[in-house]
């Protein structure tokens, strides 16, 4: 796969050399592990806790596994053996080495508990979204909302690239599909959303009821860009507003839905007014509402 160079890579580079440790969380396929390696070069030693063989090792020798890790070395997919973030709390304890440990970790509820509850104040936390659309046209993208108002504002066409709407709303921004034109796009999204509700979302939380859970997530996509209504999502899905909420949580926590919190020159109206609901890839959300193609999604 090409590597399309990543926003992030900066702030990642900036966060080791303050913090011991380094997380990068995110959705499953996002390209976590892939900005790691390529942003870092040889130099850490990567090792993949996805393999039984080495998470056995990992738990039958924490110790003796960590100091074989030499002085910097990618632990990827971490949540797979969370037991290893006391041992590096100790680690970092006994040398607070700066940009020793980086991991990366698909994020849920008991990783991120594991963090908070271990790591506090040893370890950056970042979050690695899909693609923006200035990563894969290569653009800079701006630093701060009030550059992107500015520029919209003074020239709203200075420097921007062709861009092609229909195709992003179809293809998504995961990088598997969005830079390998040959991937097919629908068996993709169906692998990926078979995947989530079948293994990531067992290990988060037990849901008894994965048709349902599919038709709440169905519903959450067509709201999306919406003010969120949490009592219509579901009465529409058919289940009580605590499982709705927590559904709701859910999909948050796995990083697939944003809520973006409403702006007000009134403060109060900011904590009390409703958020707006976003799913985070919109070739995920035009799948999940059925549409098949780009003349679909542009005419629906």
């Amino acid at each position: 796969m090409p590597y399309v160079p990543r926003a992030l890579a900066g702030t990642i580079r900036r966060a080791m050399r303050t913090f011991p440790a380094v997380l990068v969380t995110g959705p499953r396929q996002t390209g976590k592990t892939t900005l790691l390696r390529a942003a870092l070069g040889d130099s850490p030693r990567y090792v993949s806790l996805e393999r039984p063989d080495v998470r056995d090792v990992a738990r039958d020798d924490p110790v003796g596994f960590l100091a074989d890790a030499g002085e910097r070395v990618i632990l990827d997919e971490i949540q797979y053996a969370p037991e290893l973030l006391h041992y590096i709390k100790d680690d970092i304890d006994a040398r607070r080495k700066p940009g020793r440990w980086l991991l990366t970790g698909s994020q849920d509820f008991a990783l991120m508990r594991g963090v908070s509850q271990t790591l506090a104040g040893r370890i950056a936390v970042l979050h690695l979204d899909p693609l923006a659309v200035s990563e894969v046209l290569g653009a800079a993208a701006p630093t701060s909302l009030g550059d992107l108002l500015e520029g919209l504002c003074t020239d709203p066409g200075n420097d921007v690239p062709e861009f092609d709407l229909a195709d992003w709303l179809h293809r998504g921004a995961w990088p598997e599909p969005r830079l390998h034109p040959e991937v097919d796009r629908d068996l993709w999204m169906q692998s990926y959303v078979q995947t989530y509700l079948e293994r990531d979302l067992r290990n988060m939380e037990r849901v008894s009821d994965l048709e349902t859970f599919r038709a709440f997530f169905s519903l959450v996509c067509a709201s999306t860009g919406q003010v969120l209504n949490l009592a219509r999502l579901g009465r529409d899905a058919g289940v009580s507003a605590p499982t709705a909420r927590r559904w709701l949580n859910l999909l948050v926590t796995s990083r697939l839905v944003v809520l973006l919190p409403p702006y007000h020159r009134n403060f109060g109206k900011r904590i009390r007014k409703s958020p707006k609901l976003h799913v985070i890839d919109p070739g995920l959300a035009s799948w999940m509402l059925g549409y098949r193609t780009t003349d679909a999604i542009m005419n629906g």
